[in-house]
């Protein structure tokens, strides 16, 4: 049961040629993560459908988890984003997560800032941010299990050497650029123990990888 976690990703195809992406992690391991992961995954599929607001998203998520999540002492740092095509822009809520990112087709850089705690350190509704969305933009998101992969020196991988790799590989396709990410964690983990789950979500318009 201990080799069971908490990291999850949902893709929701939304009314008015929308897209939602969520990335989120529970905190600890074991069954208990994983039983709240569950939890996350069923709760978000249902409130998804009924706005595309992210920042209502994730309050009526922390609603529906609030009695597990002070039961058992945990909580959830998740992050939900909702592309929309038409209008241009990208609209989210971040609950504490660290690595959500738009790369630009220049290259450049934004970071998707948490703008909330995660979700069960505080009893309040998360907020939402409004950014532009161009057809060649990518977004990234990925779990700390990523970053915090170490080789048999304990040596972090690192979020730079992510960055790194998708500025360079971006104007290949998600897959192909999910791949190469997964050949760097390979090449630099070795054959050390992984001690994290490793999840990634890279969406280009019409093409996601996850």
């Amino acid at each position: 049961a201990e080799s069971v976690g908490g990291d999850f990703y949902h893709l929701f195809r939304l009314p008015g040629d929308r897209a939602g992406f969520m990335l989120g992690d529970v905190s600890s391991h074991g069954y208990r993560a994983a039983l709240i992961m569950a939890l996350a995954m069923s709760a978000s599929a249902i409130h998804a459908q009924s706005t595309t607001d992210p920042g209502e998203v994730l309050a009526a998520v922390l609603t529906s988890l609030m009695d597990e999540l002070e039961s058992t002492e945990m909580f959830i740092s998740l992050f939900y984003g909702v592309v929309d095509l038409a209008a241009g822009e990208l609209r989210y809520a971040n609950a504490g997560h660290p690595h959500a990112f738009i790369v630009r087709a220049s290259g450049v850089v934004e970071r998707l800032s948490a703008i909330d705690p995660p979700l069960g350190m505080v009893d309040c509704p998360p907020g939402m941010v409004a950014r532009d969305w161009r057809a060649d933009d990518l977004l990234l998101l990925f779990t700390d299990g990523v970053s915090d992969a170490r080789d048999r020196n304990d040596v972090r991988l690192g979020e730079e050497a992510v960055l790194a790799l998708v500025r360079e590989s971006r104007a290949e396709t998600p897959q192909e650029i999910l791949d190469r990410i997964f050949v760097l964690l390979n090449a630099h983990a070795g054959d050390a123990s992984r001690r994290d789950d490793l999840t990634v979500v890279l969406s280009r318009s019409a093409h996601v990888a996850g």
